[in-house]
Order: structure tokens, then C-alpha cells, then sequence
């Protein structure tokens, strides 16, 4: 089955979600649905370029969704910043997506971390994996998926896949980064996100995900398959989309479609611009950690953790602070 993918240079967003919206499949979708939910990327406690999405880029996806119906109730939301490091809530206040509850009808904002969960099984390492996700998304019909061209020191890259993580409640998801190559992609699929949108204003360059050089692409993108939005995205950000691991393993798992499957509209290359990950020393003790259940249970959980930290804070920045 054919999936689609849109690239444009960035324009009226309104008219470009709506005009998107058709040969994706979303407005039928859309028509018939009781209720969606929509995932910016927050991961920081206010606006910043090139590292959250922009709240107007959310805004005109839910006034292009206004245009098919006002009854179709929009769920926006993201969960807690990861460590306990801030208030998703405060968060969202502060950029102004509580602002679209009182703009448009059946909008409500969320914090993934604050609505009831319940267990389900993945699997990781060839066995049963158990995990805790919103059960929100029971009664969404599906999801999309809104985030921006970011150089990651973690994992290479973060694009469509990797936003969900966000979508995990419990605010030390961090314990599950040693399984995150394999089931990323899982939780995208029991979490239902059918689509994906780029807020190409700004991406995020040198490092990331919080602390990189902002850079202006001025990309729309769009797609029904968060396979081939991430395939075709890093291209565009000259990546070469096999050298990062989530993505091998979502193809292992059948989630990223072959290149004769994806019907492209547009020229994404003619929109190229090369990003290049740098990371910096204090990357790889904690590139060591995220590959490791133990070493994450000494510098996180253990009575010797905050000491650490600490310490490291004396010679280096926090990576969130005011």
C-alpha cells in the first residue's frame, strides 16, 4: 500500500495543512473521528527556537482541522520534562496552548503525566516488555505527531519516532532508555499516530536536544507514515537514516515503508541543508548510561546519584534552567 509524503518550502500554514489533509487520507479520517490527539514537542519549559514546536504551527493545524468540523474533539499535549525537571503544565501555560482551549471548540490541553495510565506489553530483547501509557488514547480514534529537525546526542536524530517519548507518563521514563531502539516504535503503533508535521520554521543543529545552535530551514512536511516522514526527513537533514538505531529497529519491525511504497509530492531535496551532531564531553557518560540499564540505576536511582550530579553541575550547565 502506498503511503504518502509532502515537502514544501514554508507558507501560509493554515492553507498548507488543508491542502495536505486530502491526499494524506486525514480528512476523512478526521470527519469520521470522535476524538485525536495531537503531540508538539515540549521539551523544554518554555518557547525556544529550533527545540519546542512553535504553538501557532499547532494553532493552524487545529484551524485547518476547524475547517472540516467543529465536533471532532482535539486532544494537545506532552508529558512531563524527563528527570522531574519541570511542569509540563506550567509549561504549556507559559507558551500559550492553554490559549487554544478558549479559541476553538472540543480543544483540550493535557498533561500526559497527570491522566490515568495502565499497563501494557511490549516486547524488547526478545521477551515481554511492560510498560505504562496514557489510557487517553483508548478512546482516541489517532494521533499525529508534530516535531522539529533536531540533531539528538543520544539518538542521532529526533523526528517523528522519537517525540512520543514524551508520551510516557512517568517522568523518570529515563529507566527505559536501554530498550528505547526497540520499542519507540511500539508505542508509536498502540498509541496510534497516523501522522506526522514538521514545524520546519526552525531545527535544531550541533547538538541537541536542548542545547544545539537554532538554524532557519523554513520546511513543511507531512506524511501518513511516520516511517517515511523520518526516512525522508533525514535526508533532507543529510543523514543517513540507517546510521541511527531507533530507526533500523523500526524497520526491523515493519514500520518504515520501502522507498517504492512512499509517493513523494514535492521536492524534498531541493530544500537540503546538512546537519552535523557534535557532541561534547559531557555527552558520553550519559550516551554510556542511556545504553545501560545499570549504569542508569548508579547515576539516577542509586543513594550516590544527586552527589554525582552535583558534582558535574559545578563544571557544566544545567541543561534546563531559567
Amino acid at each position: 500500500m502506498l503511503t504518502t509524503f509532502i515537502a514544501s518550502p514554508l507558507g501560509n500554514l493554515t492553507d498548507q495543512f488543508a491542502d495536505t489533509f486530502v491526499p494524506l487520507g486525514l480528512a476523512s479520517d478526521f470527519n469520521n473521528a470522535k476524538s485525536i490527539f495531537i503531540k508538539p514537542n515540549l521539551t523544554y519549559p518554555k518557547y525556544k527556537e529550533g527545540v519546542t514546536t512553535r504553538k501557532e504551527f499547532v494553532e493552524h493545524l487545529v484551524a485547518a482541522l476547524r475547517r472540516i468540523n467543529s465536533s471532532t474533539k482535539i486532544f494537545i499535549g506532552e508529558g512531563e520534562g524527563g528527570y522531574n525537571s519541570f511542569s509540563m503544565t506550567e509549561a504549556m501555560r507559559t507558551m500559550g496552548y492553554f490559549e487554544l482551549e478558549e479559541k476553538y471548540p472540543n480543544v483540550k490541553i493535557v498533561n500526559i503525566s497527570k491522566v490515568p495510565s495502565h499497563t501494557v506489553e511490549l516486547r524488547a530483547k526478545g521477551k515481554p516488555y511492560l510498560i505504562d501509557l496514557p489510557t487517553l488514547f483508548d478512546e482516541i480514534d489517532f494521533s499525529i505527531t508534530c516535531p522539529l529537525p533536531k540533531v539528538h546526542c543520544m539518538t542521532g536524530i529526533t523526528l517523528s519516532f522519537k517525540n512520543q517519548w514524551g508520551c510516557l507518563p512517568d517522568t523518570m521514563r529515563l529507566k527505559n532508555h536501554y530498550v528505547f531502539d526497540e520499542i519507540i516504535g511500539q508505542i508509536c503503533e498502540k498509541l496510534k499516530f497516523r501522522y506526522a508535521f514538521l514545524d520546519g520554521k526552525y531545527g535544531l543543529d550541533d547538538n541537541g536536544p536542548l542545547l544545539g545552535q537554532p538554524i532557519e530551514v523554513n520546511w513543511f512536511a507531512a506524511s501518513n507514515s511516520l516511517g517515511a516522514f523520518d526516512v525522508i526527513i533525514s535526508e533532507m537533514m543529510g543523514v543517513n537514516w540507517k546510521s541511527i538505531r531507533h530507526l533500523r529497529t523500526a524497520d526491523k519491525y515493519g514500520f518504515i515503508p520501502s522507498r517504492d511504497q512512499i509517493m513523494v509530492i514535492g521536492n524534498p531535496m531541493a530544500l537540503f541543508r546538512k546537519f552535523k551532531l557534535n557532541r561534547t564531553f559531557w555527552n558520553y557518560p550519559a550516551l554510556v548510561a542511556f545504553k545501560s540499564k545499570s549504569i542508569t540505576q548508579l547515576l539516577y536511582f542509586s543513594k550516590i546519584a544527586k552527589p554525582l550530579h552535583d558534582i558535574m553541575y559545578v563544571f557544566r550547565k544545567k541543561p534546563i534552567s531559567d
